[in-house]
């Protein structure tokens, strides 16, 4: 008895000994050719290794399924490797070791940078695969064809890299449940893919690319799609009714920023379940009775904004109906006359109903709401219902554009006891009278304050810049107001857009703007400030400094740099001395060592380098008109040193600002010749020298400026022949006139220079301003304070500063086409006018 007891205690103790030897010492044990597989993929791959929290760790003497980022089955063989954001670079070769993991489930590389390096087409040696995740990797080329074998796959991601080409039929991978391929550049239509048989798939992302034709029907049908995401991409046709049953999975559905046609489907109303619809930014047409998401119930975001479409909004309200969780409604340009009646949308947290055609007062049950984001811009809208009062849970409210007359105190102060809390104030381009109040001050956290283009006066408060510690965007432009700029603000400066121009202001520009190291707009023209070139008062941080029309004189010494700047604007001052600011070579933001590798780079990047919504506006003079830029690309350089009295030659470090768009140093007293580095602006798109006493010849290397489409030479002492070249000789001879010693094509078509045909240099004559909304000139981001977020498109076909310049150029070339015809117009008229006072006086 204690001996058959004593056998089965010790065959017990056998039995665990012998599994817990296998669990610890067998099971789940790396197979050695598999850890030699392992080193030599790390050997292969280049890393960071101050980024790198796996890879770094792999080691010839641990076991290799404990490594961090490599998981492996009960065999010991690697099913699993992931590598995200390891900071790996360079390529993987088609016949790297990778590859060879032939169990492989799982292989994640994604936020690594394989820029300029194609997907390898040896994935289909890994026919276990089940997710694999490359996004945000920086792959570029084709898709390859052998993905669509791995007929185990469920996830793939493939978004945020730079591909090309069509997407390939995956109608073989039965299993899929998840594809991205969004934000890449691919082409073509959806025609050839099957997506019937796939069952499965529940999430397809297709968003940010360039794919066209007509959306195929049975996308809206898959069994198991829940999220559909078609947006920003070229889709075009109608969608046709569909018959819809029972179809309750769809829970998103975005096609906002294509152009597709054609009435809104109401099978798009049949699907039960659905909680975001976006059909914004298309060609959709027809009339919208909004009363059509009652039927769903369960809807939080509904934005049809930017249609061909009027949105019926009558039978909105009813006492039984409400709209549960409706938080987000963007009508903007739908026609709208009044105001849809959203008393019962409880939740309602972002409403934009911008540019239609509302007028009248702002109803008072718009408050009733605890509304964080409202958008009421671009409207008729003149004031407030009575009695309002205004819930302290708003965020952003912009009122810009409309026909408010109200004194700002009013607008401020919804009664005498209940401050405006909103942190974004937008009250631009309305017609608001009197003082900035002091009760501005007490708004906590106010971000962005934009008052301009009213017909405020009086002067800034200090108070404003004393204890708005948050403040970051002040635009004042365009109103009466006068006085000095409190030199007020003590604390820290948050300060980015500081924009006071076309007013009254005088004295000097305030000191404590050096403090604000992320101010990236600074425009002070048109006004009265005097004194000196502010050189201690400019933050290094700057990429936009408008000084343009003012009383600033004296020279341009200053030992400090500006590594950003992109325009710089000092005309019609009384600057004087040599252009010794130009001399330093510290000014990288006009610098492109390789301009197209730059250009793209930045072309991804805000223009203030965060993630807010603001547009900056600045005036400059291009072809000799003032020109509203209402959005500035990140690309655009320009200096305007224009109407001063600098003296001396033009520096020849110059030509080392080759990314330089925009250069007018005209109207000063420059002497000696034209540098020859100027040759070198390879991106110079407008040049004006006129009206100085520049001497020489007219370098040959100015003909090889083929982007060069402006240029005047005229009122100098240049001499000798026009070069000549096919583009050199499209400029008029506006161009050279004045210039005695200048000969050959284009002075009237022949070697004599004419007599004197235009305006002396000493004609005080204002350029006119033109005021352009270039709505189509996009920017990506500049620095943007608003509603949501401003999505955009690349396309990489041809240079995007080719494409942005070819609208300046295209709205210039119209404004001069259309002055040239006007000028001709009233030259006859006047000589009609005097051969009638010529027979009237002979008939007398």
């Amino acid at each position: 008895m204690a001996v058959s007891s004593l056998l089965r205690l010790l065959s017990f103790f056998v039995f665990v000994f012998v599994f817990v030897f296998f669990t610890i010492f067998v099971d789940g044990q790396c197979l050695d050719d598999k850890k030699k597989l392992l080193l030599e993929l790390k050997s292969e791959l280049v890393f960071n290794s101050s980024i790198s929290i796996y890879l770094v760790k792999w080691n010839k003497t641990d076991d290799c399924c404990k490594w961090r980022g490599v998981g492996c089955d009960d065999s010991g063989r690697v099913i699993s490797l992931d590598l995200y954001d390891e900071g790996i670079s360079g390529r993987i070769g088609e016949s790297s070791s990778l590859f060879q993991f032939t169990y492989l489930s799982e292989l994640i590389l994604a936020s690594n940078g394989f820029t300029a390096s194609e997907i390898p087409n040896q994935f289909h040696r890994l026919t276990h695969l089940r997710r694999l995740d490359l996004s945000f990797s920086g792959f570029m080329g084709p898709i390859p064809s052998t993905l669509a074998s791995l007929t185990e796959l469920v996830e793939l991601k493939l978004s945020n890299n730079f591909l090309t080409g069509s997407i390939h039929t995956f109608h073989n991978c039965k299993n899929l449940e998840y594809i991205f391929l969004g934000r890449n550049n691919l082409i073509g239509s959806l025609s050839h893919l099957h997506f019937q048989g796939l069952t499965n798939l529940s999430i397809l992302d297709l968003s940010h690319n360039s794919l066209n034709g007509t959306i195929p029907r049975h996308l809206f049908t898959l069994p198991s799609i829940s999220y559909l995401f078609l947006s920003r991409n070229h889709f075009s046709g109608q969608i046709e009714e569909l018959p819809i049953e029972n179809q309750s999975s769809l829970l998103w559905l975005d096609l906002s920023a294509n152009r597709i046609e054609g009435t809104i489907p109401n099978f798009f109303f049949q699907f039960r379940n659905i909680s975001i619809l976006k059909l914004s930014d298309n060609l959709f047409n027809g009339t919208f009775k909004l009363n059509k998401i009652r039927s769903l119930a369960s809807l939080s975001e509904l934005t049809l904004s930017n249609n061909n479409l009027s949105v019926d909004t009558t039978n909105m309200s009813s006492s039984s109906h409400r709209y549960p969780y409706l938080s987000m409604l963007a009508l903007s340009s739908c026609n709208l006359y009044g105001f849809p009646t959203l008393r019962n949308a409880s939740y309602l947290s972002d409403l934009d109903l911008s540019n239609n055609y509302i007028g009248g007062d702002i109803p008072s049950w718009i408050w009733e709401i605890e509304i964080l984001f409202l958008n009421l811009s671009l409207n008729h809208l003149t004031d407030f219902q009575k009695p309002y009062r205004i819930l302290n849970t708003i965020k952003i409210l912009d009122l810009s554009s409309n026909l408010l007359i109200s004194e700002l105190p009013l607008l401020l102060q919804s009664n005498q006891s209940d401050l405006f809390p909103a942190n974004l104030l937008f009250l631009a381009n309305n017609s608001l009278t009197g003082v900035i109040p002091t009760s501005i001050c007490n708004i906590s956290q106010l971000v962005v304050l934009d008052l301009s283009f009213n017909n405020l006066n009086g002067s800034i408060p200090r108070c404003l810049l004393e204890d708005s510690p948050d403040l970051a965007v002040l635009n004042i432009r365009g109103n009466n107001i006068g006085g000095v700029i409190p030199d007020a603000m003590t604390g820290n400066c948050s300060l980015k857009t500081f924009d006071v121009s076309d007013n009254n202001l005088g004295g000097k520009i305030p000191k404590f703007l050096a403090s604000c190291e992320e101010l990236v707009v600074m425009n002070v023209g048109n006004n009265n400030f005097d004194g000196n070139f502010p050189c201690m008062a400019l933050p290094e941080s700057l990429k936009v400094l408008v000084l343009r029309s003012n009383r600033f004189h004296g020279d341009l010494t200053c030992h400090k740099s500006w590594p950003n700047l992109q325009i710089l604007d000092m005309s019609s001052n009384d600057f004087s001395g040599r252009l010794n600011l130009l001399n330093d070579s510290s000014w990288r933001g006009m610098m492109l060592e390789n301009p197209t590798h730059a250009r793209l780079n930045r072309s991804n990047s805000n223009f203030l380098g965060d993630g807010s919504y603001y547009h900056n506006e600045v005036t400059l003079t291009i072809k000799g008109l003032e020109v509203k830029l209402v959005k500035i690309w990140p690309d655009f350089t320009s200096i305007d040193l224009s109407s001063n009295r600098f003296q001396g030659e033009i520096p020849d470090v110059i030509g080392n600002l080759t990314s330089l768009y925009l250069l007018n140093l005209s109207h000063n007293s420059l002497t000696d010749a034209i540098p020859r580095s100027l040759g070198a602006l390879t991106e110079l798109g407008s040049l004006d020298l006129s009206s100085n006493k520049l001497t020489g010849r007219i370098p040959d290397e100015l003909t090889k400026l083929d982007f060069l489409s402006f240029l005047n030479l005229s009122y100098n002492h240049l001499t000798g022949p026009i070069p000549t070249s096919r583009h050199f000789q499209t400029f008029s001879a506006d161009s050279f006139e004045g210039n005695a010693g200048l000969s050959g094509f284009p002075l009237n078509g022949s070697f004599n220079n004419p007599h004197r045909l235009g305006p002396s240099p000493s004609d005080d004559s204002e350029p006119k301003d033109e005021e352009i909304e270039w709505g189509y000139v996009f920017a990506v981001l500049g620095y943007v304070v608003g509603f949501g977020s401003i999505a955009w498109t690349l396309l990489c076909r041809r240079s995007l500063r080719e494409r942005y310049f070819e609208k300046i150029e295209e709205v210039a070339d119209k404004i001069f086409f259309e002055r040239g015809r006007r000028r001709r117009h009233e030259r006859r008229v006047r000589r009609r006018e005097e051969r009638r006072n010529g027979l009237r006086r002979h008939h007398h």
